[in-house]
């Protein structure tokens, strides 16, 4: 018996949360415009949350805000991260994407304070990001949009069961899973009711239940659902997780996890979908 992560391509038929079709004669759009100001701590959160699983992402520009899709380079982890427009001090722009690093726009927040104020903007013809916060100016070259894997609608039939927790709660499992073992199973049980971590090491073992009075709430499905994943990849979206922020778990059996939770008060949000481990038995053909 073996273990492997899934990746996100066509063939994982268990995955809900799939790379979106690109139509190849509109794959290219035109640079879009903004002018916004908004606090240089909401651009971090935005960042941290995008970095965190790769430093390249494709930002969305819409009317209503922005929205960083970004997936790591194993194809084992995706991410969307928005920010919405009231998530700003002002805010004006026209629709179209643009692929950037976040470490270029972490170069101007370094050199500022959370409470001063970021102002972007983005010359649709020169494709040039302009930033100033505090004094310090920065002028950016944009790439053109590449093709790139977006975080579509989570499949409800594929997620029938709902954790929510806090997010130290849910980092305090984590850390206790990861000196036992390297993969974590991640489980809801309809019956009793209760959500369930265990990780079972070479000697060591460890079951962490937290019943449904002990956290923030939980969505039960009509059958029980469990999936393994790997901690690496856990621990990879933890860091921009605050510990009393409320952290949604969308489970089902053998299929990638939904992480998801809020930021800039409420006026950002943020979805991870990590590939479940799936077991394959390499003797089998051998038989």
């Amino acid at each position: 018996m073996s273990t492997e992560s899934h990746t996100y391509d066509e063939s994982s038929a268990t995955a809900s949360i799939q790379p979106d079709d690109v139509d190849t004669d509109t794959a290219e759009t035109e640079c879009p415009t903004l002018t916004a100001a908004v606090s240089v701590g909401r651009v971090q959160r935005f960042l941290d949350a995008i970095r965190t699983v790769n430093d390249e992402f494709q930002l969305e520009v819409t009317p209503d805000g922005l929205t960083g899709n970004v997936v790591n380079d194993s194809r084992t982890t995706m991410g969307s991260v928005r920010l919405d427009a009231s998530a700003c001090e002002s805010y004006q722009a026209t629709a179209g994407k643009i692929t950037i690093q976040t470490s270029r726009l972490r170069e101007v927040t370094r050199m500022t304070s959370n409470r001063d104020v970021m102002r972007l903007t983005l010359d649709g013809d020169s494709q040039t990001l302009n930033v100033e916060a505090d004094g310090v100016e920065c002028s950016l070259q944009m790439n053109e949009s590449t093709q790139m894997s977006a975080v579509s609608e989570l499949d409800e039939a594929d997620h029938p069961s709902v954790c929510v927790l806090e997010g130290g709660e849910l980092k305090r499992v984590m850390k206790a899973a990861g000196h036992v073992a390297t993969e974590v199973d991640f489980r809801i049980e309809h019956t009793r009711e209760r959500f369930v971590a265990e990780a079972n090491g070479d000697s060591d073992r460890l079951v962490a239940p937290r019943e449904a009075a002990d956290i923030e709430e939980l969505l039960v499905g009509a059958v029980p659902v469990a999936s393994t994943f790997n901690l690496g990849y856990l621990r990879q979206i933890r860091r921009p997780i605050h510990k009393r922020t409320e952290v949604t778990l969308a489970l089902g059996t053998d299929s990638p996890l939904l992480v998801a939770f809020d930021i800039a008060d409420g006026a950002g949000h943020v979805e991870y979908s990590i590939a479940p481990v799936v077991t394959t038995d390499d003797d089998e053909g051998d038989e």
